[in-house]
């Protein structure tokens, strides 16, 4: 959702690179308020800092990589530039799930160029401490928390290695939304997820982070930025994060991780994740006169397995497995299925699926592709408005993968399908106290053969705001599988968020937003596992939050961008917020 002002701020903060490292400077400037006429308590000209950038080949400092200048190039006009440089920086560094090292080493080695004191926990989190500013060094300390890992989604066309190369950020066609009669302006990433989830967050949390010490016109709180790891495959940061060994004191949190301007989130569901073994028979292997052919699906849209379940959006690896289905009913004889394999994050809607198959009759391979075709047919009528892209298609198969394995007997290919296509998969209930939201879902999330081709593995993702309600549906997921002769094992349930409706972070979000825009924002829980709830866990109970952030939509899939639009009025969010906490005295 887009609102037609936003907020405007210049920002603190000077990126400049030399040949072999970054240093910073500032230059003041006096800025103005946007259209949204936030005003500030002081209401005299306002002194910040608007960065300028120039960035050669260097080195970014603490890792072994560069800025491609198209991440320069897509950002170059782009406000606040401190936030949008930052975002540019780490948009170069790999950084999927349990391969933070360089990304920490680059906020380390940030930290320490501007004297910033930092500390580590065993499992990799990351905590910098900002001493504050002004009158607000006296004030208590604020958490500004963030996530640095990213989901690695890419386009079946797309050459990327996440373990090495980086995202390459570009500018989409300015797009007219013809509700707000507004010119917008997008940024995504090239065939590739872009990494805003959660790197947004954390380029803001940097640039904020810049505010140089010894600046007396700024107002500033003491800052605890802490930047976790693994949040996207399991939450393992927030899990076993040791608030004592990171030295964290501050009792309010504002979680910069959700991702629809204009709202403010209190809650969040709590989840766990399902692995189903199903046991595998395989038959003799095919000599002579065989064929291997698959279907395929591919073009869905994917995303978030919470925020989008509720969207209706086409799942891969069940319109795969329904195809599949149709084609060993068709032709029992000369009709063998090899393998069927779709999806890879627990956290994403699988978006790409295929079955593969040995062929011996000509009857066989008319089934196969009367299949795919009835397929496409079907799931088009049923997705195509949404899923304009969605593509169900017979071909040859490229055995690489496959050459080697026998094809499965016909009851282990019966039983696995039918498995597959009994599971639930969507919201499974809604809220009775909070319109439209998801209460409780289930995810299929991804389909693979085991590396000794006896098992297929299928791996769900369970969301519920309700713990118990959470284990109600893996009890239906476990008595599913069991019929079909399969073994699930549960994966440890992490916690949701209790939304506080009378937390003081909260009353002072409305306010603001309210004195600038004249409207009341949302305020809203999300079927999504943010941090919060396991962080305020580990650090005693008693930690007021806030979640909020820039609208960002197609998370967790290549269509991920970020609206650039509502970047400088979260920006200025942050920063007032900070400014009303600077004045509270420390107890």
């Amino acid at each position: 959702m887009r609102t037609s002002n936003s907020f405007r701020g210049l920002t603190s903060a000077i990126l400049v690179a030399s040949s072999r490292s970054f240093s910073s400077s500032a230059v003041t400037a006096v800025s103005s308020l946007s259209t949204l006429k936030l005003k500030r308590n002081n209401d005299s000209k306002s002194n910040t800092r608007r960065l300028h950038q120039t960035v050669d080949s260097a080195v970014i400092p603490g890792t072994s990589v560069a800025i491609p200048p198209e991440n320069l190039e897509a950002v170059d006009k782009l406000e606040p530039k401190s936030l949008w440089s930052q975002f540019a920086i780490i948009s170069s560094i790999p950084r999927p799930s349990k391969q933070e090292e360089q990304v920490l080493a680059y906020i380390k080695a940030f930290a320490e160029e501007r004297n910033l004191k930092w500390k580590q926990d065993s499992v990799g989190n990351l905590v910098v401490f900002h001493p504050g500013c002004g009158v607000g060094k006296s004030a208590p300390a604020v958490i500004l928390q963030g996530h640095v890992d990213m989901v690695t989604e890419k386009n079946g066309d797309t050459a990327h290695d996440f373990d090495k190369d980086p995202i390459l950020l570009h500018q989409l066609p300015p797009f007219h939304n013809e509700q707000t009669n507004q010119k917008e302006q997008w940024l995504g990433a090239k065939g590739t997820t872009l990494g805003a989830d959660n790197g947004i967050g954390v380029a803001a949390t940097l640039a904020l982070l810049e505010t140089p010490i010894d600046d007396e016109t700024a107002v500033l709180p003491p800052l605890e930025a802490l930047f976790t790891i693994d949040e996207e495959t399991g939450l393992t940061g927030a899990t076993e994060l040791n608030a004592q060994e990171l030295g964290l004191t501050g009792k309010s949190m504002l979680n910069l991780d959700t991702e629809e301007w204009g709202e403010l989130y209190v809650g969040c569901s709590g989840g766990g994740e399902s692995t189903i073994t199903v046991p595998l028979s395989r038959g003799p292997t095919f000599v002579n006169d065989v064929e291997y052919m698959e279907i395929r699906v591919d073009g869905l849209l994917g995303g978030h397995s919470g925020i989008n379940i509720h969207e209706g959006r086409g799942n891969a690896v069940l319109i795969c497995a329904s195809a599949a289905q149709k084609a060993l009913q068709a032709a029992p004889e000369g009709l063998s299925l090899v393998s069927i394999t779709g999806g890879d994050k627990h956290n994403a809607i699988p978006r790409e699926a295929r079955a593969v198959f040995a062929v011996s009759t000509p009857e066989a391979k008319h089934a196969i592709q009367a299949a795919a075709q009835l397929g496409n047919l079907v799931s088009k009528a049923e997705y195509g408005i949404l899923e304009t892209k969605l593509n169900v298609v017979a071909k040859v198969a490229t055995m690489d993968d496959n050459a080697e394995i026998s094809p499965l007997d016909a009851k282990s290919a019966s039983t696995l399908l039918s498995i597959l296509l009994a599971l639930p998969h969507g919201p499974l209930k809604f809220s009775h106290s909070i319109p439209d939201l998801v209460e409780t879902s289930n995810n299929i999330a991804s389909i693979d053969m085991a590396s000794n081709d006896a098992e297929a593995i299928i791996l769900c993702s369970t969301r519920s705001s309700i713990g118990e309600a959470l284990e109600i549906a893996r009890d239906k997921l476990e008595a599913i599988v069991s019929l079909g002769g399969a073994k699930i094992e549960r994966g440890p349930p992490y916690p949701g968020w209790n939304p506080n409706m009378k937390s003081n972070l909260l009353s002072l979000g409305k306010k603001l937003v309210n004195r600038g825009t004249g409207k009341e924002p949302g305020v809203k829980a999300i079927h999504a596992g943010l941090e919060c709830g396991l962080l305020i866990e580990k650090m005693g109970g008693d930690v007021d939050a806030l979640s909020f952030g820039p609208t960002i939509t197609g998370a967790h899939s290549p269509d991920e961008r970020i609206l650039c639009d509502t970047v400088p009025p979260f920006f200025e969010l942050v920063k007032l917020m900070l400014e009303e906490l600077a004045k509270e005295p420390k107890a």
